[in-house]
């Protein structure tokens, strides 16, 4: 198996907290990695010159990559007990057959490349040439070794650090890449790393996923089935129960048999994308074909987490506004704080597809807050518990910074990298996720349409919809079950898609019965059913999810073809040839606009709803 061997060392130029720092947030970036045995990660926190020999002794066949932090100089690294010679750790790395990266995060390491190429050293050099601020040093290093934990090349994870760094600290970091070894080192400016790859195959090395038998080994949906089942049955103990009762299927259809059970417990536009990763595909001649790693495996992945995205954000938007929508006048409720206003407007133009992983989670927080704070029931009571994972779960939200860093990879001209590694770096880090999302089990999705007014002598006209429960898999008939209607006493309601909560009720001898609805909350114009718009008698849903307002027109994205062009819908468009009508739907948006205090596209709109960039910082309230 191959080896990491990260070595930190005290001095007063790295102090301690710091070097914890670094040590520990490598630690934490690496650990899901190796507890899956894709590579030995060996941790010397305060290393000596004897711990560092005896390391790279026992591990010389299989050491791939050697990192040291610490103060050093031209020709030596300073290690807890004494200092050791530059030249003394190159004869030990130089017998070290599968090395590939030798990282020095000290100050002024650049010279002890020299020495490394002298002894026969073939790894790249990430070193220094002048001494670096700490803080730098240690951003610097965990931002490297998270891009390569996402199974970036080399090369692309020295990038991803060196733009990043650059647009969050004044320090210029610049890398300089040369083919060869050269003289005249003393032409490297300061502040910089130098990178230096005696072999471009070297550059497009990647993290191993583990010895080549368990990368053969690896099979698609394991992780994903698991976890989700353990997650889903702490909310529905049916599910448990349900299993018992199958456990002497065949193995395959026992599979078959929990991929339904799991999907239909999750709302469609959780369903949908887990059902293309889980079900498999039909053969032209009808045939199932074998669940294989793909670039469209991954969209799926992509796909998956953004619809979660999408619920959780439209979730809080949905219920802010029926918050404020409901009380009027606001009394006794505190208004909306003006910055988180002000993000809400941004929301409801730009969306929030774009925004970066830290900014996501601060604004879900912010607006989560603001109910608690305001003694609004969370209409979703578990996404109190979700909140506290955004900061005390680690795992959890590099699993967020991987989703967005793949997204961009897969739409860039170079594509996504191996992909076969990330399937399965993949499926981990959406096991992750889905481990935090049982509770969907308790909601679901309705459509409703075809409105209808019921009046009566002396008292308030009710509306009656045609209900469509959306599908959780195609597997389903639809049948008369699908379609009911139901009386709603508020016309904001028509049109739309609620979300359903439920609950399940002990029955007779015991067991949990069919879950059933206790309340719901509107998610429209945050989600839409196309088809409820449509003059036909067609009653298949089509869901879409808000995408952005650009030039006058509400845009959407359709959940189960996010590749689909987008929908759009004209604010000032007339319907034609009466085949569909978005009145209501423009009717909800400028409602919800003016519960926030957001222009009418056309009006004047203020300078932090114009701009792109969301300013966050005035949100980190104390939780």
């Amino acid at each position: 198996m191959n080896t990491l061997l990260f070595c930190f060392a005290n001095d007063r130029d790295r102090p301690l907290a710091s070097l914890k720092e670094e040590d520990e947030g490598i630690e934490q970036l690496l650990d899901p990695r190796s507890s899956k045995n894709h590579f030995l990660k060996v941790r010397e926190s305060f290393a000596t010159t004897d711990s560092v020999a005896n390391k790279l002794l026992t591990y010389r066949d299989s050491l791939c990559v050697f990192h040291f932090s610490g103060h050093a100089g031209g020709r030596i690294l300073q290690f807890e007990d004494t200092t050791a010679r530059g030249v003394g750790v190159a004869q030990l790395l130089a017998q070290c057959p599968n090395l590939k990266l030798v990282f020095l995060n000290g100050c002024s390491t650049l010279d002890h490349l020299k020495s490394l190429t002298a002894h026969g050293v073939k790894a790249a050099v990430i070193a220094t040439c002048t001494p670096i601020e700490d803080r730098v040093a240690a951003q610097f290093s965990q931002d490297f070794y998270r891009a390569l934990a996402n199974q970036h090349t080399l090369r692309e994870a020295l990038d991803n650090a060196r733009m990043k760094l650059q647009l969050t600290l004044p320090t210029q970091i610049g890398v300089v890449e040369r083919g060869a070894l050269v003289d005249s080192l003393e032409e490297v400016s300061r502040n910089q790393w130098y990178f230096f790859c005696p072999d471009p195959e070297l550059a497009r090395w990647e993290l191993p996923t583990g010895e080549e038998s368990a990368a053969v080994d690896y099979k698609p949906n394991a992780a994903l089935r698991t976890a989700l089942f353990q997650s889903l049955r702490a909310f529905d103990p049916g599910l448990t129960e349900a299993f018992k009762t199958k456990q002497g299927l065949p193995p395959e259809a026992l599979k078959s048999w929990l991929n339904e059970e799991l999907l239909r417990r999750l709302p469609y536009p959780l369903s949908e994308p887990l059902r293309k990763l889980l079900c498999p595909q039909l053969s032209p001649e009808g045939k199932l074909l074998p669940v294989t790693t793909s670039r469209e495996r991954l969209l799926y992945y992509v796909a998956l987490f953004d619809s979660t995205v999408d619920l959780l954000v439209g979730t809080l938007l949905a219920q802010i506004r029926e918050n404020l929508q409901s009380t009027g006048d606001r009394n006794g409720v505190l208004p909306l704080h003006e910055d988180l206003n002000q993000v809400i407007q941004s929301l409801l133009t730009g969306g929030w597809s774009t925004l970066a992983p830290q900014p996501l989670v601060t604004m879900l927080k912010a607006m989560g807050r603001f109910l608690v704070e305001n003694r609004v029931e969370l209409f979703i009571r578990e996404m109190e518990g979700l909140s506290r994972q955004f900061s005390e779960q680690v795992t959890f939200f590099e699993s967020i910074l991987f989703f967005h860093d793949l997204r961009g990879r897969l739409s860039s001209s170079s594509g996504p990298g191996s992909i076969p590694s990330l399937c399965q770096i993949g499926e981990d880090h959406l096991a992750e996720l889905l481990k935090q999302l049982g509770f969907w089990a308790n909601y679901r999705l309705e459509s409703v349409k075809n409105i209808r007014t019921v009046r009566f002598f002396n008292r308030k006209p009710e509306f009656a919809h045609e209900k469509v429960v959306l599908r959780t898999s195609q597997s389903y008939r639809l049948d008369e079950w699908y379609f009911q209607e139901v009386k709603l006493s508020d016309m904001w309601d028509s049109q739309s898609v609620l979300l359903v909560k439920t609950e399940r009720r002990t029955g007779p001898e015991g067991r949990p019965d069919e879950p059933v609805a206790v309340g719901f909350l509107n998610l429209s114009p945050l989600i839409v059913d196309r088809n409820a718009f449509l003059r036909s008698d067609n009653s298949v849903f089509d869901l879409y999810s808000f995408h952005s307002l650009e030039e006058n027109r509400l845009q959407f994205r359709h959940i189960a073809r996010p590749e689909d062009p987008l929908l759009r819908i004209g604010l000032d468009e007339a319907d034609y040839g009466h085949q569909q009508d978005y009145t209501v739907l423009r009717d909800q948006y400028r409602t919800v606009l003016s519960l926030f205090s957001a222009p009418w596209p056309g009006e004047a709109v203020s300078a932090a709803a114009q701009s792109d960039d969301i300013d966050l910082s005035l949100l980190s309230l104390p939780d």
